[in-house]
């Protein structure tokens, strides 16, 4: 008589336990698919959150550019027109005391270094060059100016890539500018190259040079990446581009910013 009730008892435990288990089992699962939507909505909070900072950037670089772009055409009309006339009103000048003429041709020489230097400023601010025949004559007059101002031997190899609006052609020859600017500045490089290239997947700025190089991980990591560094990064960010530094104490720099074509398309 005992018997049945022994075995009914086995079946209750068996069953408490089943329950038990397919209740832990239902536990674990709801922490598991809890777990994943947790981390699923913070990826997508963290995406969010980094597409509004990138266009924030991208608005915030515009307006420095559209500022820019002001400043260099009133320096061009206004600054530079009125020294243009001043130069010609002066070549209008006689004098008959030739001990006048030696200043007067000084006049002259500082007048047409100052409006040299009022274009070069115009033009860096605005490189219309860029507006007018794209990005390959942009980086060829940039490296020419830069030549000119500066004791570094600069090389230039550019494809004339395609696919690419205005604002990412500026943000590449801001790259270029700023990081050519950086090794006359502080590389002690005697040679620079820049290079531009185009293939079915990705557009590629490269800048090098054979100065003193740097250890950036370390720079960055005590937050010494300077200005400059950072104005690329922003750049880089509002490009969607991926960008890569390598350099060590001793052996130069070369910088590579590429852009995926697709992104673009």
């Amino acid at each position: 008589m005992d018997k049945p009730k022994e075995i009914e008892l086995k079946y209750m435990v068996f069953g408490c336990i089943m329950v038990i288990l397919l209740l832990a089992i239902s536990i674990v699962i709801f922490f598991i698919v809890y777990q994943k939507r947790l981390l699923a909505q913070q990826i997508k909070l963290q995406s969010v959150q980094h597409e509004y900072q990138r266009e924030l950037l991208s608005s915030s670089i515009a307006a420095q550019e559209k500022e820019r772009v002001r400043i260099g055409q009133d320096l061009h009309d206004e600054i530079g027109s009125s020294l243009s006339t001043i130069k010609l009103l002066i070549n209008q000048l006689h004098y008959a005391d030739p001990e006048k003429n030696p200043v007067i041709a000084n006049i002259r020489e500082i007048l047409s270094n100052t409006i040299q230097d009022v274009k070069n400023i115009s033009l860096n601010l605005y490189p219309s060059v860029l507006t007018k025949f794209g990005l390959a004559e942009g980086l060829q007059y940039l490296v020419t100016v830069l030549a000119q101002a500066s004791p570094i031997i600069f090389s230039l190899e550019a494809d004339d890539v395609t696919g690419l609006n205005y604002s990412e052609e500026l943000a590449f020859y801001r790259i270029a500018q700023e990081l050519s600017n950086n090794s006359i500045k502080h590389s002690g490089a005697t040679n620079v190259s820049i290079k531009l290239s185009q293939s079915t997947t990705f557009i590629e700025l490269s800048v090098s040079d054979n100065g003193q190089g740097f250890n950036y991980p370390e720079l960055k990591g005590n937050g010494q990446n300077g200005i400059g560094l950072k104005s690329i990064e922003a750049r880089k960010e509002m490009l969607k581009a991926e960008m890569r530094i390598d350099s060590s104490a001793g052996n130069g720099t070369c910088i590579v910013v590429r852009l995926p074509l697709l992104k673009t398309l």
